[in-house]
């Protein structure tokens, strides 16, 4: 019945359909890193989380729970501090470009430096100070995503 109903039908000549672009997004980069802003630290030296102006508790419990999914990973593996220090800079300000949320800092536990995290001292140190305009909150990333040897970085919009 079908067949019949449609016998002698013809193909449309061409799409009408229009091509939506979509809207162009006018974020300028910052070329450097925003004022600086106080961030309540709280935790154990291996464990230390902040926590930024307006950035509640629940909030970064949420953080620490993995509730919030990174969209980005750093990984500072190998690096001197002289070298991890412009490339954090420079990826907290990208993904503060393309807001993003949540990102992953991977900064190792030390192990194979004598015991001596370095390198996350280096990134809680940086986060809280000169680069915590663009933080709102850190803590380290639960056991799955590297526990103490990264740090979750919930991003300042």
């Amino acid at each position: 019945m079908f067949l019949g109903a449609i016998d002698g039908a013809v193909p449309l000549a061409g799409r009408d359909r229009v091509k939506v672009v979509p809207p162009k997004v006018l974020v300028t980069p910052p070329a450097v890193l925003p004022p600086r802003q106080a961030i309540t630290l709280e935790g154990t030296v291996d464990e230390v989380s902040g926590r930024g102006p307006g950035v509640s508790r629940t909030q970064l419990a949420e953080l620490r729970r993995g509730s919030v999914r990174a969209e980005a990973t750093l990984d500072l593996h190998g690096l001197t501090i002289a070298a991890a220090t412009p490339a954090l800079d420079a990826f907290l300000l990208e993904s503060a470009r393309l807001r993003r949320r949540c990102v992953l800092i991977i900064h190792g536990k030390g192990l194979h430096a004598g015991g001596v995290a370095t390198l996350r001292e280096l990134v809680v140190d940086h986060l809280a100070g000169p680069a915590s305009g663009l933080v709102a909150a850190f803590c380290p990333a639960r056991a799955a995503d590297g526990g103490t040897g990264a740090s979750y970085v919930m991003v300042r919009a």
